[in-house]
């Protein structure tokens, strides 16, 4: 009974509220790097520029000045991560203990700050991914640029969809909680930003032990499995994400035995990232139905790879990330557990000797 619960879980098709100016928007904004990269022949631009626009997805309703704060703090922990992910690769070393710094700073500023869903999931990616693109240190401004390029995008494009769903009633002032107040008041959070980029650490270790092309993949993976608030959202996760890339892996194989021109590169990436961004909230395996086509696509605009090769590897990066970050979660949620239960039970006997 619990095991056909689980699996029909899986299978539920959420209703999100309705906002179709935000998915308009979404398509706006990866379009607009990606063609002018197109028209001015240079697609690096288009590459990442849509790391930049990553920030549009944090958009929500709120106040002007807070949607403004929000969003341009977004834009700039992606700027820091990128930035320290491309020069982390000039001293390989290094690149796991950034990532983790990374990715403990963005969970607990993320969770403090109440910045709900994709929360730090898309910094450690932006983070992870420019650990593995090896930049020239002279180039790296340029490269950062770009990405600059996708976090006014978003911004730009968040002013006009303000205007367009129209102004929301102005909240009463709250008084302002320092950080540490913050902590103080959700202490848990230091233990889940710890256990957090200690998993992503781990990641990043073994994808870079076992040499595996993109190793990146392996990181993003973790990281979007353990976005799940409870080890059963997690479980969930970690399966609908092996089935739905096993399903996205067929479908870019199709896709790549096509020689599709770059404007027809453009528009399919662009088609992809709105279903992904459509399918996103409602069901999870889904919408990876279309990220794995979507990110080969995109990869394949600046640097020309034999794709088909790259397959085995996402599906190998995406499974060992999945299962490391469900272990995670699984270890974690055991040894709360356990302790929680010594803990109480050490309560009991002091009342009873009392």
């Amino acid at each position: 009974m619990e095991s056909s619960s689980f699996f029909k879980e899986l299978l539920v098709f959420h209703k999100p509220q309705k906002a179709p100016f935000r998915l308009v928007g979404a398509g706006i904004c990866m379009a607009i790097p990606l063609f002018i990269g197109y028209f001015s022949n240079n697609l690096l631009i288009g590459s990442f520029g849509s790391l930049g626009i990553f920030t549009f997805l944090y958009y929500q309703t709120l106040p002007f000045k807070d949607l403004m704060i929000r969003l341009s703090s977004v834009g700039s922990f992606l700027l820091l991560g990128n930035l320290l992910g491309m020069l982390s690769t000039h001293v390989p070393w290094v690149i796991p203990i950034m990532i983790a710094l990374i990715a403990f700073l963005a969970r607990i500023i993320f969770r403090l700050y109440a910045i709900a869903k994709p929360g730090a999931f898309f910094i450690v990616m932006v983070t992870a991914m420019g650990s593995g693109t090896k930049i020239p240190l002279d180039r790296i401004p340029i490269m950062m640029s770009y990405v600059l390029l996708g976090v006014i995008t978003s911004l730009v494009v968040a002013v006009i969809l303000y205007f367009v769903e129209g102004s929301v009633e102005a909240k009463p002032v709250e008084k302002k909680i320092s950080l540490q107040e913050r902590l103080y008041i959700d202490p848990a959070a230091l233990l889940d930003a710890l256990h957090y980029a200690a998993i992503l650490f781990l990641a990043t270790y073994i994808s870079q032990s076992l040499h595996l092309t993109n190793a990146y993949w392996m990181i993003v993976s973790c990281a979007a499995v353990l976005q799940g608030d409870n080890l059963r959202a997690i479980m969930h996760r970690n399966v609908q994400r092996i089935f739905g890339t096993m399903v996205g892996l067929l479908i870019a194989a199709l896709l790549l035995s096509i020689a599709f021109t770059t404007l027809q590169s453009i528009l399919l990436i662009c088609f992809f990232f709105l279903t992904v961004e459509f399918f996103i909230k409602r069901n999870y395996a889904i919408a990876n139905f279309f990220t794995t086509p979507m990110s080969l696509l995109l990869a394949n605009l600046a640097r020309h790879q034999y794709l088909v090769s790259l397959l085995n590897y996402r599906l190998i990066g995406i499974v060992l990330g999945s299962l490391l970050g469900l272990l995670g979660a699984y270890v974690l949620t055991t040894c709360l557990r356990f302790y929680n239960r010594a803990y109480q039970l050490d309560e009991n006997l002091d009342k009873e000797t009392e």
